[in-house]
């Protein structure tokens, strides 16, 4: 089983990457449903009812967009009607589980196994985003991904299942992604790896210890070093600075800064400060109140509230006095 698992992850490695070297829409999309297949595969080596309920319904969510999107590409390549190009936006837009085609995304995530989400979060996005990056305009997608950001910045808060806070959280940072595609496709290769080794270490230390909701940080016995360690990779995700996370969001602000983007710039930075917000909630819980070694009723929820408004006015200061 374990073979199998690394053979269907290398496949979709394989595959994904396959997708970026073709300018052929039909062979692009030929292979992001080869990749579904094989994402398929690797979700149902988990044997169980709740899983094999969910992933019929993420089955039939994807075929019937996918039947969908082949009819419009072909009237996309062949130039046939007049709302080609939105329709195939809506298509992607259901792919990458933006907003409001979230529906499935956050009903998937809870139920997988951490690498399952991990290849969801990352390689699964990564065919959609090449076909974005053929329609992209600043225009079109500007009230898309505002949108997403918002519901995915307000939704993730006082979530207690992590893949639920980290699926709102993958919500924002696709926005990042294609608007990082709008600077250049170094700088979202760039974007994009960067998230997916930082999501590989939180993942990674998730799942050592078989940790898929907050309140199991009390029942397991995680070091404080390692939560510490859970609690950085978190704010690195997110975009806090002065880690990776930061550092490459930095990045795609100065180019966009240059191109007079500031208004929609400013709105980005301030929801993206609530993504900030799901993980020092979770460093809250599970540094104050599910510790063995500090009493919880030592500290208020005002000081948490102190302390939250602390690291998100920094993150602010920091894009004002630039």
């Amino acid at each position: 089983m374990k073979y199998t698992k690394i053979l269907l992850v290398y496949l979709v490695v394989s595959f994904s990457l396959m997708a970026w070297t073709m300018n052929n829409w039909l062979m692009i999309w030929y292979l992001m449903e080869v990749c579904f297949v094989l994402f398929l595969g690797l979700c149902t080596s988990k044997k169980s009812y709740s899983v094999s309920e969910m992933m019929m319904m993420y089955y039939l969510v994807q075929v019937s967009v996918s039947l969908f999107m082949v009819v419009f590409i072909l009237f996309y390549m062949f130039n046939l009607g007049y709302l080609h190009s939105f329709i195939l936006i809506l298509g992607l837009m259901v792919k990458m589980g933006m907003f409001p085609f979230h529906f499935w995304l956050i009903l998937v995530c809870g139920k997988l196994d951490w690498m399952s989400f991990f290849i969801l979060s990352t390689l699964m996005k990564l065919i959609p985003l090449i076909l974005v990056y053929y329609l992209f305009s600043i225009s079109s997608f500007f009230f898309v991904t505002l949108s997403s950001m918002i519901f995915g910045s307000f939704m993730g808060v006082n979530n207690n299942v992590i893949q639920k806070m980290m699926g709102y959280s993958s919500m924002i940072n696709v926005c990042w992604f294609i608007y990082s595609m709008s600077v250049s496709l170094v700088m979202f290769f760039l974007y994009f790896v960067s998230y997916s080794v930082m999501l590989w270490w939180l993942i990674n230390l998730l799942s050592d210890h078989n940790i898929f909701y907050i309140n199991q940080f009390k029942m397991n016995s995680v070091s404080f070093n390692k939560k510490i360690m859970i609690f950085i990779y978190g704010l690195s995700i997110s975009g806090f600075p002065p880690f990776l996370g930061f550092m490459v969001k930095w990045l795609v602000i100065n180019y966009l800064w240059y191109l007079g983007l500031k208004f929609m710039l400013s709105l980005m930075i301030l929801i993206s400060v609530l993504a900030v917000y799901f993980y020092l909630q979770m460093f809250f819980f599970v540094m104050l109140l599910f510790s063995g070694w500090m009493k919880w009723y030592i500290y208020s929820f005002y000081n948490f509230g102190v302390l939250s408004f602390f690291f998100s006015i920094s993150y602010i200061i920091l894009f004002i006095f630039y």
